[in-house]
């Protein structure tokens, strides 16, 4: 007779075989701009299932009585800056890894991914020769080039906004860059930032009668610290049925929270599929 028991948890005899994976770091071509990434997760794929999602620094564990396997890896990342939404990201190469399970066995994975074949990666703005950035007339507050080293994330130049009492509204846009954004599959943005009060990020929808502002995203206070994030734009561009082009926008406006607020940006890249 067979009894089952309610609640109780099944245990291998045999301890597991350890794949560690320390981090993913990111290499790009000239083209693709800069290496910087925020993979903070490695999705496991086993032939017919996901096996799970590990934080990085990540230990997956695998049953000795499974056997032999096959796992693919995808990097993971944080969308929309919201911990709730981590997923795998579409444009990073996945990796094969051929497992040989022993008890107590351990493989280290050293991994550098890179944008794969489907990736069209477009750098708008990375300020090192240019400021793309536009304000509008009722804009107060600019978009400036920095080479200041305290507010620079790499290479010469970032992008810099001071916002104070007489220089309180922010409305900024990229001028005439006239962004090709697909509707049929993903479009995100990445962007390196740091700030000391909240800004949004979004799109202008341009066509030849009209232009439509969406702010997407609100960014927190970074204390002090540069982040990067990845921010889907696909809703807003496939719900803009009308747009012949896109341009990115800043808006922006002084809370009175520090005396003068801060918000500096680099690296803006749009990645869709090819």
């Amino acid at each position: 007779m067979l009894l089952l028991a309610a609640g109780c948890e099944w245990r291998s005899a045999a301890p597991p075989h350890m794949v560690h994976v320390p981090e993913i770091s990111l290499v790009t071509s000239a083209m693709e701009g800069t290496a910087s990434a925020r993979i903070e997760e490695v999705w496991v794929y086993t032939e017919t299932d996901v096996y799970g999602a590990f934080p990085l620094p990540a230990d997956i564990p695998w049953p000795v009585e499974n056997g032999p396997a096959t796992l693919r890896f995808l990097p993971g990342i944080r969308a929309n800056a919201v911990s709730a939404t981590r997923q795998p990201y579409p444009f990073y190469e996945t990796l094969e890894w051929t497992i040989v399970p022993e008890p107590a066995g351990r493989d280290t994975v050293t991994w550098t991914t890179a944008y794969n074949s489907f990736a069209a990666v477009s750098v708008v703005e990375d300020f090192e020769l240019a400021n793309r950035f536009a304000e509008s007339v009722t804009s107060t507050a600019e978009v400036v080039r920095t080479t200041d080293p305290g507010w620079v994330f790499e290479g010469d130049a970032s992008g810099f906004v001071r916002l104070t009492p007489s220089e309180a509204l922010l409305v900024a846009a990229t001028n005439e860059q006239q962004l090709n954004l697909n509707p049929d599959g993903p479009v995100w943005l990445e962007m390196n930032f740091r700030c000391n009060q909240v800004f949004a990020i979004g799109l202008e929808a341009h066509n030849l009668v009209e232009v439509t502002r969406t702010p997407i995203l609100v960014l927190n206070p970074t204390e002090g610290e540069w982040k990067k994030i990845y921010l889907d734009l696909g809703p807003v561009v496939r719900s803009a049925t009308t747009a012949a082009w896109f341009e990115l926008a800043l808006d922006a406006n002084y809370d009175g929270s520090v005396d003068t607020a801060q918000i500096a940006i680099d690296n803006l890249k749009i990645v869709q599929y090819e």
